[in-house]
């Protein structure tokens, strides 16, 4: 049994006797059932986030799917490059600075590591359906 569903489980026993808990503590029966559903929200919060963010991978692969016309191979191409072109922009600015002892900005690491990040962060390991 995961911890989740273990928690899941303690708060539905306490919820069925929140008018108990109330009662001992002195406090509303809505002030209990306000912490429960806070308690609630706060442990499924990742699985909330997890499931939107498939939700979100699923649009953006259906809206990908939606605008490639099999046809249009000039097009398609010329989709297909734009990422790999700004990559070795990035690469190359980066190594022409550094070889020519320019100092880089935070701004320019950022931006380096932001394509670095897109091209080895999570999407090499999303599970595709």
């Amino acid at each position: 049994m995961s911890l989740l569903g273990l928690a899941g489980g303690v708060l539905s026993v306490l919820s069925r006797g929140k008018d108990a808990i109330a009662a001992r503590a002195g406090v509303d029966e809505g002030t209990v059932s306000a912490v429960l559903k806070g308690v609630d929200a706060y442990l499924s919060k990742d699985e909330r986030a997890r499931a939107q963010l498939n939700d979100f991978v699923k649009d953006a692969r259906a809206h990908d799917i939606s605008t490639f016309v099999k046809d249009d191979v000039f097009s398609n191409r010329l989709r297909s490059v734009v990422r790999p072109l700004v990559t070795f922009a990035a690469m190359g600015w980066y190594l022409y600075a550094r070889s020519h002892g320019i100092p880089l900005a935070q701004e320019d690491y950022a931006i380096i590591g932001g394509v670095l990040a897109f091209w080895f962060g999570f999407r090499p390991f999303e599970k595709r359906p």
